[in-house]
């Protein structure tokens, strides 16, 4: 049995070849966090700083059209995904481990592309695609999130990089499809499962990056995977090396010995999101944003793990992950610890919980879970002001009027988009007290949800040396429904300074 366990298990990272910015501004200008290197041990994180804040409201009904998708929800899939009816799931987006020219979107659901990467020697690399069918993939799908890598710590099945050639890799790349594409998003490849084993691959490519460019590591996004498996070298230990064995570059034999019926223990799985996020916080990355982009039940039915308990675990982990928040999540979504999350997956029936039969393309017991759950879900939108600041960022004068731009992020946190762009105030004083305001009313566009952001900015003339505060209101006429309009508006201290 261990040998078809292996086999199984090993697959699991197969499959998915075969499938498919926290800061203030000097004391001129004092904002609050948002979510855009240093490297310390790992801290174990203390269970009391998460709580678990309900966010989901009502029943809309058992038809979710497709203008209600849920950005939070995600599914792996393959391009073939408009051939199934996945608009009953509420999904708001998907990847397929690829990068795809044309994507299919259903619904009009996000795709995220990924790059492939292959380690050739010491020190290189190739990656997936290159040369102009990258060029073309990028620049056909501006603004993209950028998935660097598939499971680069997972030996064998999967990219399997050294850590050092990994940070390389990443490197290239981030700058690569940024000048293509300055609009675009980058996210680290996933690793397997956050464990301290994988964090420690992960602070290693760190400290590479660092050593190698002389700057902490940018990520606009990290992902992870966040499976629940068995870490042993199968060199040491080829008997009992079923799961995700051990990251390439690391010396370990062994890490966390999960067992088989720990695959959907929900306690582990809330441990290991937690360890991440304050991992995260550690390494100065609190203020990006956290996606799972696969998690499931891979164990299958004859180890113990019948319908009924795999929909259990979907049930509980989507809780968990709609409603925990903790002092180490975004700051710019209500300190949520995971913003997005993608269930594997909608149709590999070599493992457990699949969505849709592959041949039929029927919905199965599994799909019918996913669509009661997401039925039962309030589509909502919230926008707030984030961020306030200014250019030049420490304005000061010898006594003539300046002219300064005046800059805020703007946030939806709900789990849908705005139906249109959303109007933004600027004012001197507060609105509500006979505050001027300040400039034209401007517009951010469409806000997908998700702590996704906007910037608008607006010119103030005229500015002598002095102490001012400054406002932004978004919405400020109240044409957008939202699920909290007590947070729309924000402000700062600005100080003009004399010479």
């Amino acid at each position: 049995m261990r040998e078809i366990l292996r086999s199984r298990i090993a697959r699991l990272s197969l499959m998915t070849l075969i499938v498919g910015g926290l800061w203030g501004l000097t004391v001129w200008v004092l904002s609050g966090p948002t979510c855009p290197l240093t490297v310390s041990a790992y801290v174990e994180v203390p269970e009391e700083t998460f709580t678990e804040t309900l966010y989901l409201p009502l029943v809309l009904g058992d038809y979710a059209p497709p203008a209600d998708r849920l950005c939070r929800f995600g599914v792996g899939a393959g391009q073939d995904i408009a051939s199934y009816p996945v608009n009953g799931l509420r999904i708001g987006w998907y990847v397929d481990w690829g990068a795809t020219v044309y994507p299919a979107r259903p619904g009009g659901i996000d795709y995220m592309p990924m790059m492939r990467l292959r380690q050739t020697g010491p020190d290189s690399y190739t990656y997936t695609p290159s040369g102009d069918a990258l060029t073309t993939t990028v620049t056909t799908n501006p603004g993209a999130l950028w998935l660097i890598g598939n499971e680069p710590d997972r030996r064998r099945w999967q990219d399997d990089l050294e850590p050092h050639v990994y940070a390389r890799a990443y490197h290239d790349l981030y700058y690569l499809i940024k000048h293509m594409d300055p609009g675009a998003q980058i996210a680290a490849g996933g690793i397997v499962q956050p464990t301290p084993l994988r964090l420690q691959y992960l602070d290693m490519v760190l400290t590479t990056y660092l050593e190698l460019y002389g700057e902490s590591m940018p990520v606009d996004v990290w992902n992870i995977h966040a499976f629940i498996l068995r870490e042993r070298s199968c060199d040491y230990y080829p008997d009992d090396c079923w799961g995700a064995e051990v990251p390439p570059g690391i010396t370990a034999t062994q890490g966390m010995l999960y067992e088989i019926q720990d695959n959907d223990n929900l306690d582990i799985f809330k441990q290991n999101i937690q360890r991440f996020r304050q991992w995260m916080a550690d390494r100065g990355y609190q203020a990006q944003p956290l996606i799972v982009t696969e998690f499931g039940v891979q164990m299958p039915p004859d180890l113990g793990f019948p319908p009924e308990r795999v929909h259990a675990f979907m049930d509980a982990t989507f809780d968990y992950l709609s409603m925990v928040t903790g002092t180490v999540g975004c700051p710019t979504d209500e300190y949520r610890l995971v913003q997005r999350w993608a269930w594997y997956s909608l149709t590999d029936d070599n493992f457990n919980g699949w969505l849709f039969d592959p041949t039929s393309k029927a919905r199965t017991v599994f799909g019918d879970n996913f669509a009661d759950y997401t039925a039962l879900l309030s589509a909502t939108v919230n926008l707030s002001p984030a961020r306030l600041w200014t250019d030049p960022p420490a304005p000061s004068s010898s006594g003539e009027p300046l002219t300064l731009t005046l800059y805020a992020r703007i946030v939806n946190n709900g789990n849908i988009s705005t139906d249109a762009p959303v109007l933004v105030r600027f004012y001197h004083g507060d609105p509500h007290q006979d505050g001027a305001q300040v400039g034209a009313d401007q517009v951010v566009p469409v806000l997908d949800g998700c702590a996704s952001s906007a910037t608008a900015q607006v010119v103030w003339s005229n500015v002598l040396p002095g102490p001012y505060s400054i406002y932004v209101v978004v919405d400020p006429l109240d044409t957008v429904a939202e699920s909290d309009e007590a947070d729309n508006t924000y402000s700062a201290p600005v100080v003009v300074t004399t010479l």
